[in-house]
């Protein structure tokens, strides 16, 4: 019996393949999916568009983003394969308003533009369209069958629906023995994290603290020749990558490796929706909180990279607990509107903040660290570090809300307004930011290994 593999297509990219047991599949929010296949030639794939067009009038780094450029370069591709333009059909799913929508609708109609846009190039086109399901308020899954060029799609919470299984909550006694079998993040990445956060180090003491842990230097170097942070010359060793990347960088890889390996120890049936979904989510809500920080200018870029690397370091707790109730859970916030710490506090009784917290506390993270990791979910409630724990939560909203499908998660947008407020940003800056995020940062075959 043949099986068949399943195969992610992150926002902002698209997969063309030809006949195999393969199926594409691309989880949507807001953003727009697109399947295409010609059943004679076997040819077809999936685009994942993340905004309508480029927010500039410059040319795009990335036109794969766009539905205005992407959609006609996806149908480029699927030509150069051998498929014929007139025995394509297509289907059309996302483009959904994920959570309230208010008069500051964070979507700004981001997915019915895309929609419009595709739609309009696919009539362009004379390309059939079989079936569209955009709009609403879920999120849904699209798949292509790249053996029989069959499409579907359907909710997220799709075979999840069972709310008779049994469950007892673990105990606070239950969850300390639980943080003692992790793998905690290394040593030595925790200090270098610490002589960078208290501004006492220079890169080479760096560079010799990093080189006393093997397995760690191996990694960061690996992480230093990705396209994530060069890609462009071969970095061989510490003293290259101190030459090449320069301190804010190498320090970047050093904790993205660490992390990588920290959140790595979660499975499919928890909070990860595809394979590295954590650390794909924390990596995202790094760069976006980067980007944040260098628009508003309120807190250090590298600062926030970092925090926002490490804000769901909980959940690598609860993950030992949440397959036991995940039907129940994956439900709750995709199909009946409540947002994740709710469910939390529900199944728990406590929440990935407040493990997190307690996690930053015994590995003696930064006040400001923990802070964040403490209230990225109710910013309001910060106290010293309010303008970072402000970017960290507009961070993790905008991840969520633009590449969902990484991990199971439902934020609250009741403080995207004061948050805003506290970091000097307008709802119109939004899509600029959103277009910003390099669609490198979620390239999982290239990074999942």
């Amino acid at each position: 019996m043949e099986t068949f593999r399943k195969e992610h297509v992150p926002s902002g990219s698209f997969r063309a393949e030809k006949t195999a047991p393969i199926i594409l599949q691309a989880f949507l929010g807001t953003c727009v999916g697109v399947a295409l296949y010609d059943k004679i030639s076997g040819v077809g794939g999936i685009i994942h568009i993340l905004l309508p067009e480029p927010t500039s009038e410059m040319a795009p780094e990335y036109p794969e983003k766009y539905a205005s450029t992407g959609l006609p370069l996806f149908l480029d591709k699927l030509r150069e394969m051998g498929a014929n333009l007139e025995n394509i059909k297509a289907t059309i799913a996302g483009g959904a308003l994920v959570g309230p929508v208010t008069h500051q609708d964070i979507t700004l109609d981001i997915g019915g533009r895309s929609t419009e846009i595709a739609i309009s190039i696919l009539r362009k086109e004379n390309i059939e369209i079989l079936k569209a399901e955009t709009g609403g308020f879920f999120m849904c899954t699209l798949e292509l069958n790249m053996e029989t060029g069959t499409s579907r799609i359907k909710p997220a919470w799709h075979g999840s629906t069972d709310t008779d299984l049994k469950y007892s909550a673990p105990s606070k006694e239950d969850m300390i023995n639980a943080s003692k079998t992790l793998q905690p993040i290394p040593q030595t990445a925790l200090k270098i994290l610490r002589m960078v956060q208290d501004s006492a180090c220079g890169i080479r003491a760096v560079a010799d603290e990093l080189s006393k842990d093997q397995v760690l230097s191996a990694r960061t170097l690996r992480l230093c020749n990705s396209a994530m942070f060069s890609g462009r010359v071969e970095i061989e060793t510490l003293n290259d990558a101190v030459l090449l990347l320069g301190e804010s960088m190498l320090v970047q890889s050093v904790i993205t490796a660490a992390v990588k390996s920290y959140y790595n120890q979660t499975g499919q049936a928890g909070y990860s929706l595809c394979k590295g979904g954590l650390f794909f989510h924390a990596l995202g809500c790094a760069v976006t909180a980067e980007k944040i920080a260098g628009i508003t200018k309120q807190v250090s870029p590298e600062k926030a990279y970092t925090a926002g690397l490490l804000h769901d370091i909980g959940k690598v707790l609860l993950d030992q607990y949440i397959a036991g109730v995940y039907p129940m859970f994956f439900r709750g916030i995709n199909h009946d509107k409540k947002n994740s710490i709710d469910m939390e506090k529900q199944f728990f009784g406590t929440t990935h903040c407040n493990t997190g917290a307690y996690l930053a506390q015994k590995w003696n993270f930064p006040k400001s660290l923990i802070e964040v990791i403490l209230f990225h979910h109710s910013p309001g409630k910060a106290m010293e570090h309010k303008k970072m724990v402000s970017i960290i939560y507009l961070a993790d909203l905008l991840i969520s809300t633009f590449n969902t499908g990484l991990e199971l998660e439902r934020i609250n947008l009741a403080h995207l307004t004061s948050s805003l407020d506290t970091i000097g940003l307008t709802i119109a800056e939004l899509p600029g930011i959103i277009d910003s995020i390099p669609s490198k940062a979620f390239d999982l075959k290239k990074m999942t290994s």
